[in-house]
């Protein structure tokens, strides 16, 4: 008994520091941050847009404001990131944006705007939607995008799908026509891909983000070279052999 009970003290000794470090790591909450920096300029492109369909689904004003403003096929939307400012509560950027325009020239920007979202993302209500009216999903999310938007309470227009790339489904309540919307975004938070459909998978509007952050392109460039050597060793070896 007396060699028995230290090794039975030390096994539950180890279960508790087992039990304490599984539990410790689940209630550790996450620390949602922005995927992208000061000074980044983030640039998307509308490659579709059928505006007389548009006009039938939302109305004739339905590019009047908002982030869908003077937006045309083959038009881009230019946003510079001012500031990045993150509290216990808050996550804030502002960023200058340029409006939907054909020009290499950018001229005056358009406006400056503030997006804003909560540090802990389960404080948001119940049914929660990111806007009633187009384009109805952010342009960007806070890091790690997938949790976030796994905590979120979004209402039953949103489907969120994980199992690739953070991807937002929405089927937002048009009487005119079936309407869904597939929105992916990359994993720096920023909406990589936004297309609209109508019934017969008909693409109406499609937006892609058009430019890699100067910060990506080191590790890009690294990957080719890395693809470039593995075909040169793989073409050599099949000619020796």
């Amino acid at each position: 008994m007396k060699v028995r009970r230290p090794n039975l003290f030390a096994s539950i000794v180890l279960i508790l520091i087992f039990m304490g470090s599984f539990t410790s790591k689940n209630v550790i909450a996450l620390d949602y941050s922005i995927g992208f920096r000061t000074d980044d300029q983030l640039i998307w492109k509308c490659n579709i847009c059928n505006i007389n369909k548009m006009n039938v689904l939302f109305g004739e004003s339905w590019r009047d404001a908002g982030l869908f403003e003077n937006l045309s096929q083959g038009k881009r939307m230019r946003w510079d990131v001012n500031t990045i400012e993150q509290n216990s509560t808050t996550i804030l950027a502002s960023v200058n944006i340029w409006m939907w325009k054909y020009e290499e020239s950018w001229g005056t920007l358009d406006n400056i705007t503030e997006f804003s979202y909560l540090k802990n993302p389960s404080q948001y209500p119940a049914n929660f939607n990111f806007s009633t009216y187009l384009p109805f999903v952010p342009f960007w999310l806070p890091v790690p995008i997938g949790d976030y938007l796994g905590e979120m309470k979004l209402s039953n227009l949103y489907d969120v799908d994980n199992r690739v790339l953070p991807t937002l489904n929405v089927q937002p309540n048009i009487l005119a026509e079936n309407v869904y919307i597939i929105a992916v975004y990359n994993h720096n938070g920023i909406l990589s891909s936004f297309k609209l459909y109508i019934t017969g998978n008909v693409v109406v509007i499609d937006i892609s983000f058009d430019n890699i952050p100067l910060y990506v392109l080191p590790s890009t460039i690294g990957l080719i070279s890395a693809f470039l050597i593995v075909i040169y060793l793989y073409v050599k070896r099949k000619r020796n052999i």
